[in-house]
């Protein structure tokens, strides 16, 4: 498998300080949907900055955990999908 047939899902809920660790484990070349449930803008436009390989959707309202995946996975693209839980650090 290649880098460029994943994407990874992460969903989050106020998870601004465990994910940034996360992120930045992930390698830049594989594509990452960071599904937030809630609505706050400047987590968005922070992580959207920060990482060019990343799209944040916010959902506006807390739908739960398996809710956001299925947004998530809805969004994509790649033969395969990675769901990970933003405390996870990838080595």
């Amino acid at each position: 498998m290649e880098s460029k047939d994943l994407t990874i899902i992460i969903v989050t809920f106020k998870s601004e300080k465990k994910i940034e660790s996360c992120l930045k484990s992930i390698p830049p070349q594989i594509k990452v949907i960071v599904i937030e449930n809630s609505n706050n803008e400047n987590f968005k436009k922070n992580i959207e900055n920060q990482f060019s390989n990343l799209k944040c959707i916010l959902l506006g309202e807390n739908k739960g955990y398996a809710a956001a995946n299925n947004i998530g996975l809805r969004l994509v693209k790649t033969k395969y999908a990675l769901v990970l839980n933003p405390d996870t650090i990838l080595d």
